[in-house]
């Protein structure tokens, strides 16, 4: 089948890819994310996205920022206690309510929790959400 015969993927479809990535890059952090990202394409079939694109790099770019945000509203955690899948999560979660304009913060945070509920723990999508709508209300985070 040829690209204009393709389906067109959906944004919760390109979000995930981009966790996967986000993920991958926490598991490897020796990997520059432009070698990570073309070994994606290139092995899993990822199509170019400028959305994959901009959140994977966005979010490599921002891990301090990102960390020092979820870190603050972990009441009772620490960064290195939560699982990678967790954290990948809750990373592009933030940046995308922070820097993608055409997603509306609640949207960032129900994707967060659905992700949430297909790759981690059963206890997993209630702490994410809770620490995430902390981070939200806390930072003024509005869109």
């Amino acid at each position: 089948m040829n690209s204009e015969n393709k389906p067109r993927i959906s944004r919760r479809e390109l979000r995930e890819q981009a966790f996967c990535l986000i993920f991958e890059f926490s598991m490897n952090p020796s990997v520059s994310p432009a070698e990570m990202y073309e070994q994606a394409i290139r092995i899993y079939g990822y199509e170019e996205d400028s959305y994959v694109s901009t959140v994977f790099y966005g979010v490599c770019e921002s891990y301090e920022r990102l960390d020092g945000i979820i870190s603050k509203y972990l009441s009772g955690w620490t960064l290195d206690r939560l699982s990678r899948v967790s954290l990948a999560i809750m990373r592009l979660c933030l940046f995308e309510a922070v820097n993608v304009g055409d997603v509306p913060v609640k949207v960032a945070l129900n994707e967060a929790v659905e992700l949430a509920k297909k790759y981690d723990t059963e206890q997993a999508p209630a702490f994410i959400n809770g620490v995430l709508n902390a981070a939200v209300k806390g930072e003024g985070i509005k869109k």
